[in-house]
């Protein structure tokens, strides 16, 4: 709307609301919403101030702002007032206290119409319009989004399984909860191979949402201590929160059964199987038996363990462990295979290959020793026998040198007295 050129002095008096009702000529083909300064969106938290601003830039030629107004659009698509700005009159507004204009003054060039709005409420989501009427070039507006934006708070932790016999089918194993968010969060776990459930109802403020949801998966060992994360994301959250949980599952007995080596043979004595247990809770009963029924008559029971004292034709059968807990039962099944005689016992058979080439080689390098240390032992004794020969030889050139010597002597003279 916008106010005629010569506005009577009674009608300056009038309350800015009142003036909006009256049957002014609407100026539509000057209305536009190039010039005015407003943002397209702005968003605020539940029960915080959030500022709607809208401002008028100067204009080339000399043009007088009459009134700023800013109206509300609803559900049904009807404009409501919400607040209005006049020069002299000042700011008026049909819920008090909420509302107050952040720029403009009675009195002062009005050239800003910004409105802030306290106590933001969910009801107050909607779009808004800033329009300013100016004489003589009518009226330019600008619209506003307003979002009420909650933030929610968020919890995860493991859900408690009752101790109840349990079917092979899924059930809750963990929960996570974000309440009272505006819009719901958006709730995901990073446990890719388990399946949620998710619910949202409203929560206690209005407009809020509560998103609750459970991380659904088999009971098992496998499931149980494993750690997974629920991620909340939100649009008041700058990056999603990350909420750690670690499972505790409870789940029936997974058995598996040792202690066979395949060396059981007929006589053999004082062997034994396990029956290997991962439950919780903890087993309360275990039950030895095989596909025949009754378990043979060398073989005891004591708890986990399926003592043996002699290994007969009877034990060459399938043994079954069946372990019971809190929650279920569950078995495992072992077929023996009991050999005649040890495996040292067993005929000898003829040496493969391999042997044979590594005897022969062996055969080989011993001959090759044998030979060098036999030339090593010969030619030690011929140099040994050389050197005998050698000093022998001295010896009786330096006997015959003497008797040669002695001979050459005059014999000795007689006695001529």
């Amino acid at each position: 709307m916008v106010l005629p050129p010569e506005l009577p002095p009674l009608l300056l008096s009038l309350p800015p609301l009142l003036l909006l009702s009256l049957p002014w000529v609407p100026t539509e083909a000057r209305t536009a919403t190039v010039g005015v300064l407003a943002p397209r969106e702005v968003s605020g938290l539940l029960g915080d101030t959030v500022e709607l601003s809208c401002k008028l830039p100067p204009l080339e030629h000399e043009v007088h702002v009459t009134q700023v107004t800013w109206t509300r659009q609803d559900a049904a698509g009807n404009e409501l007032n919400v607040a209005v700005f006049h020069p002299i009159q000042g700011a008026s507004f049909p819920e008090p206290g909420r509302l107050e204009f952040v720029g403009a003054r009675p009195g002062l060039e009005l050239r800003d119409g910004s409105l802030a709005l306290r106590g933001l409420r969910a009801q107050d989501e909607a779009n808004y319009t800033c329009r300013f009427a100016t004489f003589p070039e009518g009226s330019r507006s600008a619209r506003t989004w307003l979002r009420v934006l909650a933030q929610p708070e968020n919890k995860a932790e493991a859900e408690e399984v009752p101790l109840s016999p349990l079917s092979p089918e899924p059930v809750p194993v963990a929960r996570c909860v974000s309440s009272e968010g505006r819009p719901p969060a958006q709730v995901s776990w990073s446990h890719l191979d388990g399946k949620t459930n998710e619910s949202q109802v409203p929560g206690h403020q209005p407009g809020t949402y509560t998103v609750t949801s459970f991380l659904i998966a088999t009971p098992s060992s496998q499931t149980d201590g494993k750690p997974v994360t629920c991620r909340v994301e939100h649009e008041s959250f700058k990056e999603p929160i990350l909420l750690p949980v670690t499972l505790n599952v409870p789940y029936p007995p997974e058995v598996s059964i040792s202690g066979f080596d395949d060396n059981w043979y007929l006589g053999r004595r004082e062997v034994a199987l396990s029956c290997d247990v991962r439950s919780k809770p903890e087993p309360t009963d275990y039950d030895w038996s095989t596909t025949n029924g009754t378990l043979p008559p060398s073989a005891v029971a004591q708890g986990s363990q399926l003592l043996i004292q002699t290994v007969d034709e009877s034990i060459n059968t399938t043994f079954i462990c069946q372990v019971t807990n809190a929650l279920g039962t569950g078995q495992a099944e072992l077929p023996i295979l009991v050999r005649e005689e040890p495996p040292n016992q067993a005929p000898q058979q003829g040496l493969s290959t391999l042997g044979i080439a590594f005897l022969i080689v062996g055969g080989l390098v011993f001959l090759a020793l044998l030979a060098f240390l036999i030339r090593f032992w010969l030619s030690r004794r011929s140099r040994r026998d050389q050197h005998r020969s050698s000093a022998n030889g001295h010896v009786s050139y330096t006997v015959v040198a003497d008797i040669i010597a002695s001979s050459s002597e005059d014999p000795p003279k007689e006695n001529t007295k």
